[in-house]
């Protein structure tokens, strides 16, 4: 296992790659031969939870977790897209769990992939990054610890902010999520508190989070100290409204 380079050697061998072309079409050509390349997942494992949500087209993602580190294998029915996913694949396929989630994925930025695809193709990459983060998460050791917590958060990636096309977890407008026992305390922002559905974004927030299998009590305060900035996003919000610098 030793001889396997680490995400961000992969990732710059990534880039160094894209230099090489001039041309986005190019460029994209070479994503399609990427995809061909891809391992096909198996028939069995294109199960609806292993679809990943928020792409244009359908996209399969399995993981599995053996000698320390994260196997991936996936597949989708566009050929861009599949090239996409195995680009992904590529740089974080055996990685080590805390590895892939410290990941700042900012090589997808520095080869100019995310301005060059459609809104919804963007989506869709931002949404396999997230995948490819939740399925990390599970096997690192600290998030293991604490399944609930795993499942509130992917519960609250399902409420977006009404004028930002990004959900509330990665916009950072929770600043807690206290579990005790069973029971759930979540303290939240806005990105404006004159928010004219704030009321609506909260009740979408204690309902999503009490759809959440074994939740007890559950409470959401809105508060509006500290401030919301922008600084707060999560790299996935940012490449999604493209405002790396």
């Amino acid at each position: 296992m030793s001889d396997i380079k680490r995400p961000e050697e992969l990732a710059e061998d990534v880039v160094e790659e894209f230099s090489v072309f001039d041309e986005w079409l190019d460029k994209y050509e070479y994503l399609i031969e990427l995809g061909k390349s891809l391992p096909i997942i198996d028939e069995k494992e294109k199960t609806d939870d292993r679809l990943i949500s928020g792409c244009q087209s359908r996209v399969w993602l399995a993981c599995e977790y053996r000698d320390g580190r994260v196997w991936f294998t996936a597949d989708s029915d566009a050929i861009i897209t599949k090239g996409i996913i195995s680009l992904l694949i590529r740089v974080y396929n055996g990685q080590k769990p805390e590895d892939i989630v410290n990941s700042d994925f900012s090589f997808i930025e520095k080869i100019g992939l995310r301005e060059n695809l459609s809104p919804t193709r963007a989506n869709g990459l931002v949404s396999m990054i997230a995948r490819i983060k939740e399925y990390a998460a599970s096997y690192d050791k600290p998030a293991a610890k604490a399944p609930l917590k795993e499942d509130v958060v992917h519960a609250l990636k399902t409420v977006f902010d009404p004028e930002i096309p990004v959900d509330i977890y990665e916009l950072g407008l929770i600043y807690e999520i206290n579990i005790n026992g069973s029971d759930i305390a979540i303290k939240m922002t806005l990105t404006a508190p004159n928010c004219p559905i704030a009321d609506d974004v909260v009740a979408q927030v204690y309902e999503a989070v009490r759809s959440v299998p074994n939740a007890g009590n559950v409470k959401v305060d809105l508060v509006f100290e500290p401030e919301w900035t922008p600084s707060l996003m999560s790299d996935e919000a940012k490449l999604a409204l493209n405002m790396f610098d």
